[in-house]
């Protein structure tokens, strides 16, 4: 795992069990969303450091889910 993704998942303050199932989720194996990595990605990218746009945060535009998975697979 890239140096750049371990550190955006221990400063959104993600566990080791959150850490590990990223790979699933991130494969689609597990279903993402409202689980508790996604919880505190969303609050990190979202609140903390603004990477999120407002209208994905809204699903306005597109679902959070599913932008914080892209947004970790294309290696931020």
């Amino acid at each position: 795992m890239p140096q750049e993704i371990l550190s955006v998942y221990k400063a959104a303050g993600l566990d080791s069990q959150d850490i590990e199932m990223m790979p699933r989720y991130l494969a689609g194996v597990e279903e993402f969303y409202d689980t508790p990595a996604f919880n505190k990605l969303f609050e990190y990218l979202c609140f903390e450091t603004g990477e999120m746009p407002y209208g994905v945060a809204k699903a306005r535009t597109e679902t959070p889910d599913v932008w914080i998975l892209d947004y970790i697979s294309g290696g931020l």
